[in-house]
């Protein structure tokens, strides 16, 4: 790749188009030997992008960095102005929670009044956007993360619907002044029923996919509403923040996401071990859940309950 056509793909989050390959002085010889050879691949039609090794990313990473390079090799071939990246699609462009959503399309919302559907595997939607909906990110047009958290809300499960509100939530990129505004605009959405409860559910002091999961888990099984991120101390002063914790219960609940603790280092380990002693030396209940918990919904909600139970509070 010559040092302008990599300026154009670095404008572009990697892609460029065949057009753009010959214009910066590439000859078709040139395209179709990087192709053959691997060095390039075709991401849609015409448009390309240099080889990436994605096998050392995690699942969701990968996910993540091929629907981002179809995002932007859809709009580099789009009329400029004539769609905005929204959905599902514009939350991977704003780097927000993806868990759960589909991305074997790309969406976008026409602003050109042309109508929608299903277009050579991309999802146009029809919609009123205003300018409060919109903002340019990474050189795209695309619906805000308000806008894109309820839109993708609208076409999920109540679990998925509440990570993405959360993650929201947790960014400041949710506040009433949007919540109020967005909630009359969505009130004959389809779907919309799912992303209202979302909405009442949401909290903003969940941290992680996997603690809001966590709280939908507890919510769906009838356990006690915890609290969330309640700092505990000590005669040696604060001891930390916990998860989850229950008024009226010396239980306390802790989601061990794989980046929380820094990959399971010794002096990682050694450190909760020694704040889970100070924890436990208050009278306190500790439980550890991890991802793997969630593949027995059940029986996680079933231990979690038995616990509490065990340890109420006298009256």
């Amino acid at each position: 790749m010559n040092q302008r056509l990599r300026l154009i793909a670095q404008r572009q989050g990697g892609v460029f188009s065949r057009r753009q390959a010959l214009a910066s002085g590439c000859t078709h010889e040139q395209i179709v030997r990087c192709l053959r050879d691997g060095s390039w691949e075709q991401i849609r039609r015409g448009q390309y992008a240099e080889t990436l090794d994605l096998t050392v990313l995690p699942s969701w990473e990968r996910a993540r960095t091929m629907h981002l390079r179809q995002v932007h090799a859809v709009m580099n071939a789009m009329r400029p102005g004539s769609v905005a990246v929204s959905h599902q699609s514009a939350l991977v462009l704003h780097g927000l929670p993806i868990w759960g959503l589909d991305l074997s399309r790309v969406h976008v919302t026409r602003l050109d009044g042309r109508s929608g559907g299903v277009v050579a595997g991309v999802q146009h939607h029809l919609g009123v956007l205003t300018d409060a909906d919109l903002e340019v990110v990474d050189g795209l047009l695309a619906t805000t993360i308000a806008r894109a958290t309820l839109e993708s809300a609208c076409t999920a499960s109540f679990e998925v619907a509440v990570v993405g509100v959360d993650a929201a939530l947790h960014a400041g990129q949710l506040g009433d002044d949007d919540v109020r505004r967005l909630r009359s605009v969505m009130a004959f959405w389809p779907g919309s029923v799912a992303a209202r409860e979302a909405l009442g559910f949401g909290n903003g002091l969940s941290e992680s996919v996997g603690e809001s999961r966590l709280r939908v888990l507890m919510y769906e099984r009838g356990l006690p509403r915890p609290r969330l991120q309640t700092e505990f101390r000590d005669r040696f002063g604060l001891i930390g923040r916990v998860d989850f914790d229950f008024d009226g219960y010396q239980t306390v609940v802790e989601f061990d996401g794989a980046v929380k603790y820094g990959g399971g280092s010794s002096e990682v380990l050694i450190r909760e071990k020694r704040r889970e002693d100070r924890l436990r030396a208050l009278g306190l209940t500790v439980i550890r859940t991890s991802w793997s918990d969630f593949d027995r919904p059940a029986e996680l909600a079933a231990d979690i309950l038995g616990v509490l139970n065990r340890h109420r509070r006298p009256a």
